[in-house]
């Protein structure tokens, strides 16, 4: 029986490859971490496949034909190593990654994809720079919590970045049964010593077990389900009019450009 999510490459059959092949993949990268003391480890796997899903639907009913991958459940943790089982996959190890499955897009004809990041800790950005006169397949990174920031700042008042309000409130609308927030807490995080850090010009790696008391960053305690189904929505139709737009795309000789 064919799938009634042909847009999940884990859940299509190879006939319905051959005879609809997709024209854009979207590739999941996320991590397995912990997310404070009230979310899950797989938070961020949660929001990403989730996100991923909506967006590709969206985008297959409006005639895209794309095709959304497993997400991979690992990404950069090199600064969480000080909790249990924060895995980690160092950035050359997740670019080699992305070596093989750009290679594999080429060999099946497909030539244009996106990245979604729903890690902050990963950045692909030099792997794009890097690899990009070598390979046929265009890739665009998109991180997903990028993609509203005005749409969260109208819902969320919590700041951080990490198990804060607006990530407590996406997986109490996807996974409630997960979420502890008898838990959550104010999530207060260490101030940077050197001035020139807090005025935000120069940056080194936070490492959250001395940035953190319990590693999150932000207020959860507002977060509510109807907010994260309110942002994820707004998420997932801006991430699907991307898809459709770069679905109907000509790749020439100025692609991207005009």
């Amino acid at each position: 029986m064919p799938t009634e999510k042909p847009w999940r490459l884990a859940e299509a059959a190879l006939p319905q490859l051959q005879e609809s092949p997709p024209r854009v993949a979207v590739i999941p990268m996320a991590a397995t971490e912990p997310h404070g003391l009230h979310l899950p480890y797989a938070t961020d796997v949660i929001e990403t496949d989730a996100i991923g899903d909506r967006a590709c639907e969206i985008a297959h009913r409006r005639g895209a034909a794309v095709t959304l991958l497993p997400t991979l459940p690992f990404g950069v943790q090199t600064t969480q190593q000080a909790y249990p089982l924060a895995i980690n996959l160092n950035p050359s190890t997740l670019f080699a990654v992305l070596d093989d499955i750009a290679q594999t897009l080429d060999n099946s004809g497909i030539r244009k994809a996106v990245i979604l990041n729903g890690h902050g800790g990963n950045d692909f950005y030099t792997w794009l720079k890097e690899s990009h006169a070598e390979r046929r397949v265009f890739v665009l990174q998109v991180n997903w919590f990028d993609v509203a920031r005005g749409v969260a700042e109208g819902l969320f008042a919590g700041g951080g970045d990490h198990a804060n309000e607006m990530e407590t409130s996406l997986v109490l609308s996807l996974r409630p049964e997960l979420v502890d927030m008898d838990r959550a807490s104010d999530q207060a995080t260490a101030r940077p010593r050197l001035a020139a850090m807090r005025e935000g010009w120069a940056r080194a790696p936070r490492v959250w077990d001395r940035y953190t008391k319990d590693s999150g960053a932000g207020d959860p305690r507002a977060a509510t389900a109807e907010k994260g189904e309110q942002y994820a929505e707004a998420v997932c139709q801006r991430i699907a009019d991307l898809l459709v737009e770069l679905d109907a795309a000509e790749i020439d000789d100025r692609f991207p450009f005009e």
